[in-house]
C-alpha cells in the first residue's frame, strides 16, 4: 500500500513500507532515472528483519513533479527525507540506504543541521556528496600524481556537462535514443525508465551541480557510513566514493564486483552489507565483514593456506604478521586463499558466488590467466620465483593493492 506524505512546500512524496513497523527503520532512496522500484530485491531481503521504507523522490514515479527548477535543490530534497522520516518513525533515528542521487541527497541530508539525531547510520551506493567530490577534485589537481585519477572521474561524469544542456537531454528521453544509450552503457539492469521521468528529473543536476562543485562546503558526518563501491560503475569511480575519511570519521568501505545498478543486479548482496552496518549501529557485536571494510591493513580478513610448502608457510606467517586470520581449512568463503593444492577454481566460484570480492594467489601463470577470465571480479596474484619469504612479502603486497584497485 502506497500513501503521501506531504513535504514542507507541499509536495506529495509516495511512501512504501515493508516489513514490522516495530523493528529498526531502514529508510531507501533511489537514484536518477529510477524510481523506488529499483530497491524492490533489496527490500525482500530485508523485510524479513527490519521496517523498510521506499519512496518516490519528487520528479519521480508517483511522487508530485515540481515544474520549477529551485524545487529539485538538495535542501528541499532534504526536507522530503525529514517528512518521511516524520511519518514512518517519528521517535527512533532511521538507517538510511541510498543510491546513486538518492545517495547524493542522503550525503547532503545527513551533513546538515536538520537532521541530527534522525539518522542511525547511511549506506551510499555510487553517489558521493558533491560538496566532498568539490574538494576531492581540488586536491588532487593541486598534485600531480593526483591528476590521473582526477581526470578519468571527468571522463566518466561528461553525461553530466550534457543533462545540464537546455532542451536537448529532454529531446534524447522523449525520443527513446537516451534509453537506448543508458542500455548501452549499463545493460539492463539499468532498467527501463518512465520518460516523464528521466525528463523531470534533469533539474537535479541543473538545480544542484554547479554551485556545489564550484564552491563546495565543509560537510563532516557524524552518523556511522559505509561506502559500497561498484568496480565497474562507468558514472562514478571507486576513487571518488571512497576517499571521503576526512570527512566521515567512522567510515566503513567495501568495494564490490559489479556495474552501476548493483542494487538491481545483486541485491542478495547489498541486502547484507546493510544489514551488517544496521545491526552494529543498534547494538550488534561488529562483524568479521565490518571489520575487513574498516581496516586500512588485514584486520577482519580470512586467509586460507594450502599446502605444507615452506612457502606456504612462509606465507601464513606474513599475513598473520599483518593483521589476518590464517588458517588451513578456515570458513566456507575466505579472502584471500593462497592455494598450493589446486584448490583455487572451487574457492573462487564461492568467493563469486559472495559477491564482494576477494583475491586469489598461485604459482601457475596460465591457471591464473584463466581464473582471471572466468572470474573478472575477483583479484588474481601469480605468487613468482625467488626465495620463499621474498615471495610471500611480494604477495601480501600484491593483495594489498588489490583491495584498493579501482582508487
Amino acid at each position: 500500500m502506497v500513501r503521501r506524505v506531504v513535504s514542507r512546500d507541499g509536495t506529495r512524496i509516495a511512501v512504501a513500507e515493508a516489513g514490522d513497523p516495530v523493528a529498526p527503520t531502514v529508510v531507501c532512496v533511489h537514484g536518477y532515472p529510477d524510481d523506488r522500484s529499483v530497491w524492490d530485491g533489496v527490500v525482500a531481503r530485508l523485510a524479513d528483519r527490519f521496517h523498510v521504507v521506499t519512496y518516490d523522490v519528487r520528479g519521480a514515479g508517483e511522487s508530485d513533479r515540481p515544474s520549477r527548477r529551485a524545487a529539485y535543490a538538495l535542501d528541499r530534497l532534504a526536507e522530503d527525507l525529514a517528512a518521511v522520516l516524520d511519518e514512518v518513525s517519528p521517535d527512533r533515528p532511521a538507517h538510511l540506504l541510498a543510491h546513486d542521487w538518492g545517495s547524493i541527497q542522503s550525503w547532503h541530508a545527513v551533513t546538515t543541521d536538520g537532521l541530527r539525531g534522525r539518522i542511525a547510520s547511511f549506506t551510499s551506493i555510487s553517489g558521493p556528496s558533491l560538496d566532498h567530490a568539490g574538494h576531492w577534485f581540488r586536491t588532487r589537481l593541486r598534485r600531480p600524481s593526483g591528476w590521473a585519477p582526477a581526470l578519468r572521474q571527468l571522463v566518466h561524469s561528461t553525461y553530466i556537462a550534457f543533462f545540464r544542456i537546455p532542451l536537448v537531454p529532454e529531446l534524447s528521453w522523449r525520443s527513446g535514443v537516451g534509453r537506448r544509450v543508458l542500455r548501452r552503457l549499463s545493460g539492463s539492469a539499468a532498467g527501463r525508465p518512465a520518460v516523464a521521468d528521466a525528463v523531470h528529473g534533469l533539474e537535479l543536476y541543473r538545480a544542484n551541480v554547479g554551485a556545489r562543485l564550484s564552491r563546495p562546503r565543509p560537510r563532516p558526518a557524524e552518523v556511522p557510513v559505509q561506502v559500497l563501491a561498484p568496480l565497474g560503475d562507468p558514472y562514478v569511480t571507486p576513487a571518488l566514493q571512497t576517499d571521503v575519511a576526512r570527512w566521515a570519521p567512522r567510515l566503513w568501505v567495501r568495494r564490490l564486483p559489479g556495474g552501476h545498478w548493483i542494487p538491481r543486479e545483486r541485491p542478495d548482496v547489498i541486502a547484507r552489507c546493510a544489514a551488517e552496518l544496521v545491526e552494529f549501529a543498534e547494538g550488534a557485536p561488529e562483524s568479521r565483514s565490518l571489520r575487513r571494510a574498516r581496516s586500512a591493513g588485514f584486520e577482519g580478513y580470512s586467509v586460507v593456506v594450502t599446502g605444507e610448502s615452506r612457502f606456504a608457510r612462509a606465507v601464513s606467517a606474513a599475513f598473520a604478521a599483518a593483521g589476518a586470520e590464517v588458517r588451513r581449512d578456515g570458513p566456507e568463503v575466505p579472502d584471500v586463499v593462497v592455494d598450493g593444492q589446486g584448490t583455487a577454481r572451487a574457492f573462487a566460484a564461492r568467493m563469486a558466488e559472495r559477491g564482494e570480492g576477494g583475491c586469489l594467489v598461485l604459482h601457475d601463470p596460465a591457471e591464473a590467466a584463466r581464473l582471471r577470465k572466468d572470474f573478472p571480479g575477483l583479484g588474481v596474484v601469480v605468487a613468482g620465483d625467488g626465495s620463499p619469504e621474498r615471495a610471500a612479502r611480494r604477495v601480501v603486497r600484491a593483495v594489498a593493492r588489490d583491495r584498493h584497485a579501482g582508487v
